[in-house]
């Protein structure tokens, strides 16, 4: 069995984050996924969430990822006015508190939980519609008060998710809205909590040619960036948002400027298919398992630390998803040599 720390959070419910410091004392498996999002309805508005969530249906995720070597959840905060906890702040709240009832299953398990703050007018963008940075940061200050109110006090909550995800300064509006003020309001609501984001790498298949920034611009991006951020702890970059054949120089690139920030840098382990010659995804079928393993292994020489997207969808035993079966089947398979 594989032994090496590539997760978000802790393993044992009460215990600190294991950072880089801990890996040597840690028992979890080599260059595995420990951190999965979990959703009680469509995270955002192109998924085909047809499945209720019911309490069973949860248990039964959790028994899953628990199986698969997950020891961490992030709790998705939901798009527009619609949450999945009995929010005061917002229009669309749950009547039932899935995130309380995910707090217990998750500790019952040994499992941390993070929490994310909303995309409120983020996704307008991709309805062709401008996104109000500005608005977005309110709400999302009054949503992270709240979650700290309601979930703070649980001995298995790790920290927070900023969900804006962001490749540059000049793409997706005004982000830097968002990166210079938010973590910081997090920082002074819980000093003693971490704060993650999950970049996407500027490329030709998320860019297309004309506006694409190579590795060495893409890093000197994030330079002058880090200089205006500050109270991010995490960033998972997005793993198949550079091509395949140039993932590797793109973690090369920036790698040395987040050390130099003092800022860990994790990747997210896409589990779909994303277009090698031009910009666009097939957001519901699963790769293989070979595909992932080969991920891993480029990505490994700059960070030992994976989450994946998603594990729901893609990597879920119960998955209707194509190929998702097979991905789990081959995945447990390699977990148990």
């Amino acid at each position: 069995m594989r032994t090496i720390l590539l997760s978000i959070l802790c393993i044992a419910a009460g215990h600190s984050m294991l950072f880089a410091e801990d890996a040597a004392e840690s028992k979890v498996p080599t260059h595995t996924i420990e951190i999965a999002p979990l959703f009680f309805g469509p995270p955002t508005r192109e998924y085909p969430f047809a499945d209720e969530m019911t309490e069973e249906k949860l248990r039964t995720i959790f028994d899953d990822m628990k199986r698969d070597g997950i020891n961490t959840v992030l709790l998705l905060g939901g798009w527009g006015e619609k949450v999945y906890y009995p929010s005061e702040i917002l229009k669309e709240p749950s009547k039932v508190d899935w995130y309380e009832m995910a707090f217990k299953m998750a500790q019952q398990r040994s499992m941390h939980v993070e929490l994310s703050g909303v995309y409120y007018t983020y996704l307008d963008q991709f309805a062709g519609k401008q996104w109000d940075p500005g608005k977005d940061l309110t709400i999302n200050k009054k949503v992270f008060r709240e979650l700290n109110q309601r979930y703070g006090h649980h001995p298995n909550f790790w920290g927070w998710y900023i969900p804006h995800e962001t490749g540059d300064r000049t793409h997706r509006g005004d982000i830097m809205v968002i990166l210079r003020n938010l973590p910081r309001f997090l920082k002074e609501l819980t000093p003693d909590k971490k704060v993650a984001h999950s970049p996407w790498f500027p490329s030709r298949i998320t860019l297309g040619e004309k506006e694409a920034l190579t590795p060495a611009q893409t890093a000197a991006e994030w330079d002058a960036m880090l200089n205006e951020i500050e109270g991010i702890d995490v960033y998972l970059f997005q793993d198949t948002t550079a091509p395949l054949d140039e993932l590797e120089d793109y973690f090369a690139a920036v790698k040395p400027v987040f050390d130099k920030h003092d800022a860990e840098l994790w990747a997210v382990m896409e589990l779909f298919y994303r277009f090698q010659d031009k910009p666009g995804i097939d957001l519901f079928r699963s790769i293989p398992f070979d595909m992932l393993k080969r991920k891993m292994e480029i990505i490994s020489p700059y960070t030992k630390r994976f989450a994946c997207w998603e594990y729901q969808t893609h990597l879920n035993p119960e998955s209707k998803a194509p190929g998702a079966k097979e991905l789990n089947m081959a995945y447990r398979q390699w977990l148990d040599e």
